[in-house]
């Protein structure tokens, strides 16, 4: 520090003494950049361990190719560590903490207590080809009881997988029971990483629903696989929309085998302007076939959730004068309100085509 001295003349100055500590700005002592650049590294190789299950599940499901090889081979080994010493179940928590909607990866979550598992024979062949549905005149959905409550399932990939988690707070417990069952990274163009048609299956015979909310296909921007990891159908080829179209019609009888209703959210669009054109493709996919398909209705998030004024990506709902933000920072996904407000309308639109009783939601949020 400095201290002060007197001059000839009598004036003060000052002269430099010791430094008892680094240099600072404005009293904010600063950091050398040795060790700057050591916590920056040391928090990127933390990040990278608590999240590096959910990498490796997106990139199982990435086209096949060298990239995707390439992020299997560093990530197949941190992810391993990263479970081994729980920092992946850290990761959750902390999402949860920050209000994020967790994204499970597992392949199927058993039925509740309260549900029964009633296996029945099902005419469909083994891969899963189900009825085209109960009955020419299907009944409406059942009214149900505190003793009886309606069985809701929601199925999908990531968008599901928030769907699911705040349509469990739309739909009162007292008369209705959610199982989610979405799945991060999954599709119906890779059925070597996760095959719909078989869990939807055992969904179906496990938990008997009478609604099933289905919304997928953001992870689909890709060539068509089959089950053993051959390629079914280039991406971009004529051949891609009539073996996508086969599947999703094979998902809703699936679905719908054992007299289940089911409501299809389409894709919503996504700030990423490169897969808007096949996204749009994708639910033209959708609405058909749920056209052509007994007891299920599509809903068009497309239309809902979009800009008003020049129909492009809006973060933002607005509604009745209010304008509220509905979105996550990625462009895709929705946040608590907005999927509150999709899950919301998804129950509005059972109620209209299927009778479903407007006791069992909430109507207002």
């Amino acid at each position: 520090m400095t201290e002060p001295t007197r001059t000839s003349s009598g004036a003060k100055s000052f002269v430099a003494g010791p430094r008892t500590e680094r240099s600072s700005v404005y009293g904010r002592r600063l950091m050398p950049a040795g060790r700057g650049l050591v916590v920056i590294v040391v928090t990127l190789l933390a990040w990278t361990l608590m999240y590096a299950p959910t990498l490796k599940r997106a990139a199982e499901a990435s086209p096949l190719g060298a990239r995707r090889t390439a992020s299997l081979f560093v990530l197949t080994p941190l992810s391993a560590v990263s479970e081994f010493i729980g920092l992946d179940a850290l990761a959750e928590t902390i999402g949860r903490s920050v209000g994020r909607v967790p994204r499970p990866g597992g392949p199927f979550v058993p039925p509740p207590d309260d549900i029964p598992v009633v296996p029945q024979p099902d005419p469909g062949d083994a891969d899963g080809g189900g009825k085209d549905g109960p009955s020419e005149e299907a009944e409406p959905i059942r009214v149900p009881s505190p003793t009886r409550r309606l069985r809701v399932v929601v199925v999908g990939d990531s968008l599901a997988a928030g769907l699911g988690y705040f349509a469990e707070r739309v739909f009162r417990p007292r008369l209705v029971r959610v199982s989610r069952q979405g799945r991060i990274s999954t599709g119906l163009a890779r059925p070597d990483y996760f095959n719909w048609p078989v869990a939807m299956r055992r969904i179906v015979d496990a938990f008997d629903p009478d609604l099933v909310i289905v919304m997928l296909g953001e992870n689909d921007h890709q060539s068509l696989q089959t089950a053993s990891g051959q390629r079914a159908a280039p991406i971009g080829t004529a051949e891609w929309p009539a073996g996508y179209r086969d599947r999703v019609l094979q998902l809703m009888r699936i679905a719908t085998s054992r007299g289940a209703k089911v409501v299809w959210a389409g894709l919503p669009i996504s700030s990423n302007v490169n897969v808007r054109a096949h996204s749009e493709r994708q639910n033209a996919i959708f609405e058909f076939a749920a056209g052509v398909s007994r007891n299920v209705a599509y809903f068009d998030a497309w239309d809902r959730f979009r800009s008003p004024r020049d129909g492009g990506y809006t973060a933002y709902f607005r509604e009745d004068g209010h304008v509220v933000l509905i979105r996550e920072g990625d462009g895709l996904h929705f946040n608590a309100i907005g999927y509150t407000i999709l899950a919301r309308e998804i129950a509005e639109l059972a109620a209209e085509e299927f009778g479903l009783s407007s006791r069992t939601f909430e109507t207002e949020i």
